[in-house]
C-alpha cells in the first residue's frame, strides 16, 4: 500500500512537471525552423505562433536565415509582428476603445485601414467630416473639418504599422490641425485667388501636411505602411481623397492621435 501511494505521489509530479512545461513554452526561431522541418503547413505554424508566446531574434541576418530555411513570407511577417524591438517579446498597448479586432481572413474583401497591433488588425472608424468654405475679398479658402479636437482611437507607438486596401498615393497619411476656436480638427483642402479679369485655384492635400510613408504589397494585396519618421504627438489621419474633389462631402478619414 505505500509503496502504491508512493507510485501514485510520482505520477502526480510528473504530469504537473509536463503541464508547466507546456504552458510556460516559449517560440523561439529555433522551434518554427523545428516545424517548418517536421512537414507542418503555413497556417498549423501560424497558428502556433498567434496562440503561443515567442521570443523571435529578427534581426536582419536572423531573417535572411529564416528564409534560407525555408520559411514563408507570411510566417517571417507573422514572427516579426509578434516581437518588438531587438526581436524579443512584447506586450500589445491597451487599446482607449472598443476596436474591431480579428485575423486576416475577417478583412479580405473589405475596404478600409487596419492597425497591425502583434497578431491583431485593428480597423479604424472613419471619422464624421464636413468641408467648410470661407469666402472673402476676393478669396476662397476650404477646410475638412473633424469633430473633437482628438480621435476616439489612440496609438502609443511613434511608427505605427497600417494595412491599407488603397496605394499610398490614394490615401495619403496626414497631419490634422487642432481648431483655432472650436472643438474640432482641420485639413486645409483648397483655397483661390481672384482678381476682376482671372485668378488661381488650387486643390488637394498640401505637400506640408502629407507624412511620408514607407510601404509595401504583400501577396494578400494589402499595403502594409509605416511613417518613415517617428510621428510626432498629434492628430493624425488617412484621407479618401476622392470623395472631397470639387469640395464634395462623401470623403472619408480614418484618424488616430498619438499620446
Amino acid at each position: 500500500m505505500p509503496g502504491q501511494l508512493v507510485r501514485a505521489l510520482i505520477g502526480v509530479c510528473i504530469v504537473l512537471f509536463a503541464v508547466t512545461a507546456t504552458a510556460q513554452e516559449v517560440l523561439t526561431n529555433e522551434s518554427v525552423i523545428a516545424m517548418k522541418k517536421a512537414g507542418l503547413s503555413d497556417a498549423v505554424i501560424l497558428a502556433k505562433i498567434r496562440s503561443s508566446q515567442s521570443k523571435f531574434d529578427t534581426k536582419t541576418q536572423s531573417l535572411v536565415g529564416l528564409k534560407s530555411a525555408g520559411l514563408s513570407d507570411q510566417i517571417i511577417e507573422a514572427m516579426v509582428s509578434a516581437s518588438g524591438p531587438g526581436g524579443a517579446a512584447t506586450s500589445a498597448p491597451a487599446a482607449t476603445t472598443t476596436p474591431t479586432v480579428g485575423a486576416v481572413r475577417s478583412i479580405q474583401g473589405r475596404d478600409g485601414v487596419f492597425h497591425v497591433r502583434g497578431d491583431q488588425y485593428i480597423e479604424l472608424a472613419a471619422a464624421v467630416a464636413s468641408v467648410e468654405t470661407n469666402v472673402a475679398f476676393f478669396q476662397t479658402k476650404s477646410e475638412i473639418v473633424l469633430k473633437r479636437r482628438k480621435a476616439e482611437y489612440r496609438v502609443v507607438d511613434r511608427q505605427p504599422v497600417f494595412l491599407s486596401t488603397w496605394a499610398p498615393n490614394e490615401v495619403p497619411l496626414v497631419r490634422l490641425k487642432p481648431g483655432d476656436s472650436h472643438d474640432d480638427r482641420n485639413l486645409k483642402f483648397s483655397s483661390g485667388a481672384f482678381m476682376p479679369f482671372g485668378g488661381t485655384v488650387s486643390q488637394g492635400v498640401r505637400t506640408q501636411d502629407i507624412v511620408e510613408v514607407d510601404f509595401e504589397k504583400d501577396p494578400r494585396g494589402f499595403f502594409r505602411i509605416k511613417p518613415r519618421e517617428p510621428l510626432g504627438q498629434g492628430e493624425y489621419g488617412f484621407i479618401v481623397t476622392q470623395g472631397f474633389a470639387g469640395g464634395a462631402g462623401g470623403g472619408k478619414i480614418y484618424d488616430f492621435g498619438v499620446d
